[in-house]
């Protein structure tokens, strides 16, 4: 496998590394791979076309189920948040509108019809009474089959739970082909749960289908299986390039990519106001206040109440974040329930660690608080504030990123004493970050380097330079 194919999503590091001319043909392989899987297997395609695709314009009306006590009620956001969250993530959809909103207490998720009687008459009443609404988005992470079912044949219109929506969002901005496969494993695990009934079918066609799912299932899983080998591997390649790593992570429209955009100064880096605007990593070279290239990791966002198996379709990317020097987490303290966000991201990183086999991830983290200027001053949220819109506190934030990615990696700030322009000099600039010189005051045939450098690399450099 060759590790130079993911070297696209590697911006501005150098030295530049040289392809080989094997690398173009392999990348049109890869291409041709992930074309068959994604576009060519028309038995899975024209089942999906049938039972899954949606209409290219929608207008909705939202139902916010909330339970009122017990072990399923929600912990730290309330039923108008989440009804907030649920208009954004339509929003986030062209050509979908929101109608119209309402909140139903519950005292359990596990009706078979969701509501009670008297609470779906009234939403019979509102919703078939309005000609305009074609959708129901109800705001739960996956609704049963037999719940869609019941609610479809109640209100006569496609009936959309939440895992449905971020499925929309996700194929709406998946753009490379790694994030085009994670996303159509996540769908064919949605379309296995939810919209293949088997009494729909005869046996020997019910049959016929789940060995399709199967087949598609495999070849997903295994192009996914490469591409988190061939993200090992970059990984690899950048230790030995001696690149420290800083994976920025957060609640899907945290600002993570504003963020990076002020740290790093790159104009091409374009953040939107969206859920899920970004869904393949990138990598962008930034400078610590001591002259230190770090690169800063842009990774999709979290959100909560999706099932687990739509975040293992993203574990390939996520990886990258759990296994970072440090981990930058982005919080929108500007939102009402930024705790509530920030609990599930940190348990989504600790359930990423766990599969990648890594701990101390916890330890790792640096928490900032965007959108400092959309809230009173006096409001302590017990972390670093900063604005990327409007460039507060980011040098402070600079500074104590590279605490910790020295204290992380295992690098030294020193002086270094080393003739001037010796060959042991160069070397320095070379396979360290050199932050200055200073002349020698005692023999001006010498300068005092104050230098950043690795354990390792220290010991070269006392290997071929001491006396």
């Amino acid at each position: 496998m060759n590790i130079l194919r993911r070297l696209p999503l590697v911006t501005q590091i150098k030295p530049k590394l040289t392809l080989h001319k094997g690398f173009f043909s392999q990348k049109r392989n890869d291409e041709r791979l992930y074309d068959e899987i994604l576009n060519d297997d028309s038995e899975y395609l024209s089942f999906t076309e049938k039972y899954l695709k949606l209409d290219p314009s929608k207008t909705c009306y939202i139902i916010q189920p909330y339970v009122k006590w017990g072990p399923q009620k929600k912990e730290g956001i309330t039923p108008e948040e989440q009804l907030d969250e649920a208009k954004a993530l339509v929003n986030t959809l062209p050509s979908w509108d929101v109608e119209d909103t309402i909140t139903v207490p519950l005292e359990s998720l596990d009706k078979k019809a969701l509501f009670g009687s008297g609470s779906l008459e009234k939403l019979r009443q509102l919703i078939r009474g309005n000609a305009g609404v074609n959708a129901i988005f109800i705001n739960v992470g996956t609704l049963k089959k037999s719940q869609l079912l019941n609610l479809e044949k109640e209100f006569g219109v496609p009936i959309l739970d939440r895992y449905k929506i971020v499925m929309q969002i996700l194929k709406l901005h998946a753009v490379s082909k790694h994030a085009k496969l994670q996303v159509a494993l996540a769908e064919l695990y949605y379309v296995q749960r939810t919209t293949f009934r088997e009494e729909n079918f005869g046996k020997p066609e019910r049959e016929k289908v789940k060995l399709m799912f199967q087949n598609r299932e495999q070849k997903l899983k295994n192009a996914i299986k490469e591409l988190r080998a061939e993200r090992a591997l970059l990984r690899n390649k950048r230790q030995k390039i001696d690149y420290p790593v800083v994976a920025v992570v957060g609640y899907t429209n945290a600002g993570k990519t504003s963020v990076i955009k002020a740290l790093t100064g790159e104009e091409k880096l374009k953040p939107r106001n969206q859920l899920f605007a970004t869904l393949d990593v990138t990598m962008h070279e930034g400078m610590l206040p001591s002259g230190l290239k770090v690169l800063y990791v842009d990774t999709v966002g979290f959100i909560s109440d999706i099932p687990t198996n739509l975040i293992e379709c993203f574990v390939a990317t996520l990886e990258d974040a759990v296994l970072a020097d440090v981990i930058l987490h982005v919080e929108d303290i500007a939102s009402t329930c930024f705790e509530f966000k920030r609990k599930h991201v940190l348990d989504t990183l600790r359930d990423l660690a766990a599969k990648a086999q890594t701990s101390h991830v916890l330890n790792k983290i640096v928490s900032v608080g965007n959108k400092c200027d959309l809230v009173p001053r006096e409001v302590n949220v017990g972390m670093l504030k900063v604005s990327s819109k409007n460039d507060i506190g980011l040098d402070v934030l600079r500074l104590k990123l590279e605490e910790c990615i020295l204290s992380n990696t295992n690098r030294k700030k020193l002086k270094i004493r080393v003739p001037i322009g010796s060959e042991a000099i160069r070397w320095l600039y070379k396979n360290s970050t050199v932050i200055c010189e200073i002349p020698d005051e005692k023999n001006s045939q010498f300068v005092l380097a104050d230098v950043i450098i690795t354990h390792g690399k220290l010991s070269q450099f006392k290997h071929h330079f001491s006396p």
